[in-house]
């Protein structure tokens, strides 16, 4: 007979709780648009050539613009691709009694009394790069609503130099590294600061050294496009339910749609009762429950009515990736009180019967689901 009971209260638990709620997922992973963005900037920069000591720096500083797109793959990092120019200028001593001849025509090109000559170069470019988010590698974890960040960055690219002013057209590889200071004004846009180093063949004075660099500093915005989070897609709406049948305590679990799992079968033997008999769900920095989860509290009220002499203890939890310790142990209290205050106040449950305790981010009963343990855990301890 009682074999025949369990049954029919299994069977009430997997029914019952669909009728009452579909889970739901909320993701932020739905399109391949989540966490891009498009930059653009303005700067100036100087070419450092062999001999550009001779020529001085006010005339070595140029425009630089650049526009491009970018995507974090994780918090930690991310692709980016830019396309950049405008122009730059630089200096080249002509020994002409060692042959080596300044570009023509000569009459565009400002030559010094000594056979020197100063040359203008116009450009466009394009170059992708590898960027780490460095205080999110630092802290281990997605720094939501941060203000700033520091972003490092390095990678390849391609410069096309056009024939002007009697230089040359020349195609040339690029290295670049750099550092962007990011500055999150709002949760789609944020305020850029980049240094940027880059260097190439020496095509200038190929006489004095293979490589010549250039050093760009620049302003600009980055305005995302569509969705800024890397939360994993979690259920908002019951997740667990639990039914009272005979003696006997089921607790279940809604993981995915469509698939459930029983995580707990306690026989009426008392001195055993120690399990979890609801888990109330709070958003991130909130202390009161997410909505949709009333049935939960309520079966616990009832069961508590049944059995007077039960009684459980309400244990408040946060997520230990975000916020402070003290903060967290606070509003971890605070949820506990809030789950108590509503089975004594709304559904009449004696004081006597609920305890409340505090255990902040000391445990983190969900692994690897930072966000799941944002919770009340309503425990059978008597």
């Amino acid at each position: 007979m009682k074999i025949r009971q369990i049954m029919i209260a299994s069977l009430l638990l997997f029914s019952g709780t669909k009728a009452l709620a579909q889970p739901e997922r909320v993701s932020v992973w739905d399109g391949f648009g989540d966490n891009v963005y498009m930059d653009a900037g303005v700067g100036v920069q100087a070419l450092f050539a062999p001999g550009w000591q001779d020529i001085a720096f006010g005339k070595q500083i140029t425009p630089a613009l650049n526009l491009g797109v970018g995507k974090w793959i994780t918090p930690f990092w991310g692709l980016h691709l830019d396309v950049f120019g405008y122009s730059q200028n630089g200096y080249r001593g002509t020994p002409l009694d060692k042959g080596v001849e300044p570009f023509s025509p000569l009459n565009r090109v400002d030559v010094g009394y000594d056979g020197s000559f100063r040359y203008y170069l116009r450009y466009l470019g394009v170059r992708a790069d590898f960027r780490l988010s460095l205080l999110n590698l630092i802290t281990g974890c997605e720094r939501e609503g941060a203000l700033y960040d520091l972003v490092p960055f390095a990678g390849m690219g391609y410069k096309h130099a056009f024939a002007y002013r009697g230089t040359t057209r020349e195609n040339l590889f690029t290295g670049h590294v750099g550092v962007r200071n990011r500055f999150s004004v709002h949760r789609l846009l944020d305020v850029n600061v980049d240094v940027v180093s880059e260097w190439t063949d020496n095509y200038v004075n190929p006489t004095k050294g293979r490589y010549m660099a250039s050093v760009a500093l620049s302003a600009g915005v980055s305005v995302y496009l569509g969705r800024r989070a890397f939360r994993k897609p979690v259920i908002t709406v019951p997740v667990e339910a639990v039914r009272y049948r005979v003696d006997t305590v089921l607790v279940r679990e809604v993981e995915v749609p469509g698939k459930d799992r029983v995580i707990g079968r306690v026989n009426a033997d008392r001195s055993k009762w120690n399990v979890v008999m609801a888990s109330i769900r709070f958003s991130v920095n909130r202390n009161k429950p997410n909505e949709g989860q009333e049935t939960q509290l309520y079966e616990v009220a009832r069961f508590l009515h049944d059995n007077p002499g039960a009684a459980v203890c309400v244990e408040g939890y946060a997520d230990a990736t975000s916020g402070s310790e003290t903060y967290n142990r606070e509003l971890a209290g605070q949820r506990a009180e809030y789950v108590k205050k509503q089975l004594v106040d709304k559904y009449g449950v004696r004081s006597s019967q609920v305890t409340t305790k505090t255990v902040g981010t000391d445990v983190q009963p969900y692994k690897g689901e930072p966000v799941w343990n944002c919770v009340a855990l309503i425990r059978l301890v008597k």
